[in-house]
């Protein structure tokens, strides 16, 4: 106990020192960072945003993150300047003062004398100047007044009254500005929030603030003061300060509070952090132990021996819950923790707790998910819709009846003890992200925070992700908390950063709604820049309405309404451009390079002095890629093999706390071509191209045409010679076989009782089989019946004679409307042989007492089917049989391009369907 208090009274006494120190952040440049010396004796910050210093050893110009020391030349490199007061003018030139009250102007990097220095002691020195509304620029050495005329200074005999009160105005404000009017009275300065900042009795800097105790302004990390000579506030709200002794530094105030070791933490390594309604805050610390803390009173409470507290929670009966790494669950009641579950060890190794509407507790960890009611422990798992879950975090929904978990992997699941539980979208949407916490606004608005891809909405159907591509400055985030006021905090391993939760939902449904992050880091204040993440609460909103951050160095707290936002646009400027390697005056509007097909490099700087690390970029080259490319604090961007055209580049800056550049930078670059590759060169090649491929396309097309022409004689010629063959069967072969069966008939008829009767009749018989035989031959080779509606009336005029002859009834459909399709010889008489073969079939096997024949155009394919109503047949046994008549079937429809479909069983008949697909030019017509 008295550790305690010994503890809290060095708090209590080391109090200001803290607040000074979180209070205000000073950054200070010296020699090693390129300054050109230590001794800073003025500094002007000119329109175009870049701060101009004046040294000792000499002039550079600042953009936040490097120096560029301006050198003298020529003759001016043998003297030796003691530059003492800089000025800028609305022309961007710059005015440098020298202590033997010599001045020269700085234009395009050069120095240029405009008046000499005296040789005499206590010379009179230049400490002012001004510029009017012509601005035509005055100066003031001692008492001499003096007016540029071109490059030449002409010294004002009798100056007017209003020039007068020009530079009376001008020394009122350099007065209040921070600029030493005399050696005798120290500089000071009224900043934009009226802090008032100048010297004390003893000569340090301090800022007072009204109603506030005054602050001396400390070299950091020591208590030693800041010496200075002259002070200046920046367009952002910066004060810089020109040190005789320590070079050039800025103060600006931070943006958070830390609580650290001196505020009664037992260590800086903070793990979770939560606040009960009693107001007290409870901390866990990475080396064990819990931390009690009040604004009064810092308590330590050993939980386990040796272990750390991974998970804090506090039930609505006001029971604290704490869950330590090794696996064990402790509930503090009546003032004391006690083991929870030890003797079902469920659950255990939890990382995060939760209740819902009923009161159940639910625990979520590595072992899965568990819930507890009424001293009933109860173990979700496969059965439940949770398969070997190894869960992050948890998070009650919307409405508090159900519960929503994430998993180590990327899954997020939802769901209560009664329906179990189902998953939110595919297990790849969040990219096997560790989930580290989850918000539910509603069923249809679930935020999900991952460590490494960023904030991802499930919108109800999909999980939409905000990442790298929409300027999240971070993607590996530990926590999200609401701070009520319209904004989202998250804590993330590059520090904390905030975004509006309307402007996410509109990005979310238009790509092109504009999204501002801000991002606090070391810059702000933060004693680190990586907040814990994996333990759970990893955030919290106070009651008070401030923010807190588990950090490795202590607690990060956070105000939202006093968190200013930094609204002025960072200028941004192109530095240099190098085409091919070759540099390029990147000040002019207009570049032409080539010829032939680049790469392209342009450098760039914006200009930011609050946090200029912090500022991040974003580029197109218009004409090649209109999308903007995303380069985050990278202040280059190169563009590989650039084809010969006429682009724009663009580049706009964005500073930390997402406000962007009015404008961008631009640049407009011509590549111009190769002569091959000239608009009058392809429109030659082109023209040439085109006539060698008139020229070849008639050449082919006319032996083409040859071809045709001589195919078609050879397909006239032996079409005249099929019909030929065709005319000569029938005339001479099957009038002598029709003469030789009459003459066969009759014999027999004389015959009818002699021994001659049988082989007559036989050959009378022969010879009509022979005749119906010529007849099939003359139709298949006869040119004039290549069609489908010749195939088809000979197909119903065989069937109908056929089984006639057979004495077997004949019930036909055939459809009327049958175009002339021409169909190839081969095709139409294979088709027909197979409808032949069906038919034979079902005379010499079938015994069928009726057959039906249905003849149809269905779609684009013609369809013959050909039914009986016999005994049918096994399938596998005909196959198997030996038989040719359903091979013969299968192979002549194949050689017709089509095919056969048979349906029968025993007893049931047969049903055997030709179907042939009919093309719009038949093979072997083309």
């Amino acid at each position: 106990m008295r550790l305690v208090v010994l503890t809290l009274l060095l708090f209590l006494l080391r109090l200001p020192a803290v607040a000074q120190e979180r209070d205000l952040l000073v950054r200070i440049w010296q020699s090693e960072d390129g300054l050109p010396g230590n001794v800073v004796r003025s500094i002007t910050q000119s329109p175009d945003g870049y701060l101009w210093i004046a040294t000792a050893e000499g002039i550079a110009r600042f953009d936040g993150l490097e120096f560029q020391p301006i050198e003298l030349d020529g003759e001016q490199r043998r003297n030796r300047f003691a530059f003492w007061r800089i000025f800028a003018t609305s022309n961007k030139d710059i005015w440098v003062a020298t202590f033997q009250g010599g001045l020269f102007r700085l234009r395009s990097g050069k120095f240029e004398r405009v008046l000499p220095e005296t040789r005499q002691p206590r010379p009179p020195l230049v400490a002012q100047l001004i510029e009017d509304e012509s601005h035509t620029i005055y100066f003031k050495r001692g008492t001499e007044i003096h007016r540029m005329d071109g490059n030449a200074a002409q010294e004002v005999t009798t100056p007017s009254e209003p020039l007068l009160a020009l530079f009376d105005a001008d020394l009122k404000a350099q007065t209040n500005g921070g600029r030493r009017i005399d050696s005798d009275t120290p500089p000071a300065l009224t900043d934009r929030e009226g802090r008032h900042w100048s010297s004390d009795s003893e000569g340090r800097l301090v800022v007072s603030a009204p109603g506030s105790t005054p602050m001396v302004v400390t070299i950091p990390g020591s208590s030693t003061p800041l010496a200075f000579s002259e002070l200046l506030e920046d367009k952002e709200g910066n004060v810089w300060i020109s040190s005789p002794i320590n070079g050039l530094a800025r103060v600006r105030p931070s943006r958070v509070d830390v609580l650290d070791f001196s505020d009664g933490l037992a260590d800086n390594a903070v793990l979770a952090v939560m606040q009960t309604r009693s107001g007290d805050w409870w901390i866990a610390h990475r080396r064990g132990g819990l931390t009690r803390w009040t604004p009064e009173n810092a308590e330590q409470v050993d939980v386990t021996p040796n272990r750390s507290i991974g998970a804090l929670f506090e039930d609505r009966d006001g029971v604290l819950w704490a869950a330590s790494r090794d696996g064990t669950v402790f509930a503090r009641r009546d003032g004391e923790f006690k083991s929870q579950f030890a003797k079902t060890q469920t659950p255990s190794k939890v990382r995060a707790l939760a209740q819902d509407l009923s009161g159940t507790i639910w625990f979520a960890g590595s072992q899965g998910l568990a819930s507890y009611q009424n001293e009933v422990v109860r173990q979700f798992g496969q059965e439940d819709g949770l398969p070997e879950a190894d869960l992050a975090t948890i998070s009650p929904g919307a409405r508090g009846k159900d519960i929503l978990v994430g998993t180590i992997d990327g899954r997020v699941y939802r769901g209560d003890a009664k329906n179990g539980f189902k998953p939110l979208g595919q297990t790849a949407d969040l990219e096997h992200r560790w989930i580290s916490s989850i918000l539910a606004k509603s069923d249809k608005e679930i935020w999900a925070t991952t460590l490494g891809s960023g904030l991802f909405l499930w919108n109800g159907k999909t999980w939409r992700q905000f990442g790298s591509g929409y300027g999240i400055p971070d993607e590996r985030l530990t926590c999200l908390v609401d701070d009520g006021r319209g904004q989202f905090w998250f804590g993330s391993l590059g520090g904390i950063l905030r975004a509006s939760r309307k402007e996410l939902l509109e990005r979310a449904s238009k790509p092109d709604a504009p999204l501002h992050w801000l991002r606090l880091d070391r810059s702000d204040g933060l004693p680190t820049r990586e907040c814990i993440g994996g333990y759970q609460p990893a955030g919290w909103q106070g009651k008070d309405g401030w923010l807190w951050f588990p950090t490795g160095n202590g607690i990060v707290r956070v105000r939202p309404e006093l968190v200013e936002i930094n609204r002025v646009p960072p200028p941004v400027y192109l530095s240099s451009v190098r085409v091919n390697g070759v540099q390029h005056d990147e000040s002019s509007a207009r570049i032409e390079a080539g010829p032939g097909g680049s790469r392209v490099e342009f450098r760039f700087l914006g200009l930011g002095f609050s946090a200029p690390e912090k500022i991040t970029y974003r580029a197109r080259l218009a004409g090649l890629d209109d999308d903007w490319r995303e380069l985050g604090n990278q202040r280059v961007a190169s563009f590989e093999a650039v084809p010969p055209g006429d682009y724009h580049f663009e580049v706009m800056a964005v500073n930390g706390d997402g406000v962007p550049s009015n404008s961008p930078a631009t640049l407009r670059l011509i590549i111009s071509p190769h002569f091959w590759e000239t608009t009058w060169f392809v429109s030659t090649i082109s023209l040439l191209v085109l006539a060698m491929a008139a020229g070849t396309g008639w050449l082919l097309a006319r032996s083409r045409m040859k071809r045709r022409i001589e195919k078609l004689r050879i397909r006239n010629a032996r079409e005249a010679e099929r019909a030929r063959i065709a005319r000569d069967l029938h005339d001479d072969l099957g009038a002598s076989l029709t003469e030789i069966s009459i003459l066969a008939a009759l014999a027999a008829e004389d015959a009818a009782d002699g021994p001659l009767h049988p082989p007559l009749d036989q050959l009378s018989t022969k010879a009509k089989h022979v005749v119906g035989s010529l007849d099939e031959i003359v139709w298949a080779v006869n040119p004039r019946e290549d069609t489908l509606r010749s195939l088809v009336e000979y197909i119903a005029a065989f069937a109908r004679e056929f089984l006639d002859i057979a004495r077997i009834p004949l019930r036909s459909d055939v459809a009327r409307e049958i175009p002339e399709h021409p169909l190839a010889a081969a095709e139409r008489h294979g088709i027909f042989l197979a409808a032949r073969e069906a038919l034979n079939n079902i005379v010499k096997h079938s015994g069928a007492s009726e057959v039906k024949l249905r003849i149809a155009l269905e779609g684009s394919q013609l369809e013959i089917h050909i039914e009986d109503n016999g005994r049918g047949f096994l399938m596998d046994y005909a196959r198997g049989s030996g038989g040719d008549g359903l091979g013969n079937l299968d192979r002549r429809m194949a050689e017709a391009g089509g095919s056969v479909q048979i349906e029968t069983a025993r007893g049931q008949g047969t049903k055997v369907t030709l179907i042939l697909p009919l093309l719009a030019t038949p093979p072997g017509d083309s």
